[in-house]
């Protein structure tokens, strides 16, 4: 009989455990995700197309890749985060803008201007979103 020491077969059994949490690389982004990311594009200008475009237009950049119901809901994330205003909103275009090449699979079927990227999937795995942060003023109870 073979004995693993108890840490090696803990470590193998987390390694397994956080590997099916990850989500496969060619999964779409969430609809409420995506949403967000092209509501943000707009609002932070990481492209020529307007919080109004993206709203209006904004189906055309899907594809074929979320179903009608996921479509009609997303409109609400984009409407909201094209106007999102938090304390660390540097930071959130920043991030947004960064990722150049989901930029690009957005803006580009708009017809808006690019980033000079080859689009790629805005995958569940790989968009990175920061939360907005509101920092509390005067009483420290508050907080």
């Amino acid at each position: 009989m073979v004995r693993v020491p108890y840490k090696l077969a803990t470590a193998a059994l987390l390694l397994g455990l956080l590997s099916a949490c990850v989500p496969p690389p060619d999964q779409p982004a969430h609809f409420t995700r995506m949403g967000r990311f092209m509501g943000l594009i707009a609002n932070c200008g990481c492209s020529d197309i307007t919080p109004a475009r993206m709203l209006a237009e904004y189906p055309k950049a899907l594809g074929d890749r979320y179903p009608a119901d996921e479509v009609t809901a997303m409109k609400g994330y984009i409407d909201y985060s094209s106007m999102e205003r938090w304390e660390n909103q540097y930071l959130i275009c920043a991030e947004t803008c960064a990722q150049r090449c989901m930029v690009q699979s957005v803006v580009e079927p708009l017809g808006g201007k690019g980033t000079g990227e080859a689009a790629c999937l805005v995958s569940e795995r790989d968009l990175h979103l920061t939360d907005g942060v509101k920092y509390h003023s005067g009483d420290p109870g508050n907080n």
